[in-house]
């Protein structure tokens, strides 16, 4: 055998190697993240978490909370995205804290959300609070209130507070 030959068996058996670990260690299980999700679904998630969270998608980890409720983590940050459905199709709806972090003049991780109904979300954080309302349209999270200063804490007696 030529030394030109076992060189590039050597190479496209190290190389394959390399790909089979990797490929496992990458591979998540979608069944475990929820009735909705799929590959071409969590990359999507990946995609706009590492935007989000200005985070290489090689540094983000998922966390499945349940009711398709989603935690990003990287980059000394997080990210909570739901996947909603309807007829087939989905959307990721963002995280809200990274609009209030713009509306409260606030940083993303001093702002608590707290779930008022279905489409309707409170954020609080550095002394202020508002209201926020989805978008039928695309799942984007619009201001439906003045921002107004914070009296008393966060209180949710209808919904949960997400705390991350």
């Amino acid at each position: 055998m030529s030394k030109r030959l076992a060189i590039a068996l050597c190479l496209a058996a190290a190389s394959s190697a390399c790909v089979t670990e990797g490929s496992q260690s990458a591979r998540p299980d979608y069944s475990a993240m929820g009735p909705s999700m799929n590959a071409r679904r969590y990359a999507s998630l990946q995609k706009l978490a590492s935007r989000d969270l200005n985070c290489p998608v090689e540094r983000l980890q998922h966390e499945y909370l349940g009711e398709n409720q989603h935690v990003m983590r990287g980059c000394e940050t997080n990210g909570l995205y739901e996947l909603r459905c309807m007829m087939g199709s989905c959307v990721w709806i963002p995280d809200l804290r990274a609009r209030a972090a713009f509306d409260l003049g606030c940083a993303r991780t001093e702002i608590k959300v707290s779930v008022i109904g279905p489409s309707t979300r409170g954020a609080a954080g550095c002394g202020k609070r508002a209201t926020y309302q989805m978008s039928p349209v695309d799942g984007s999270w619009i201001l439906n209130s003045p921002v107004i200063a914070d009296q008393a804490p966060i209180s949710n007696e209808t919904g949960k507070t997400t705390d991350l």
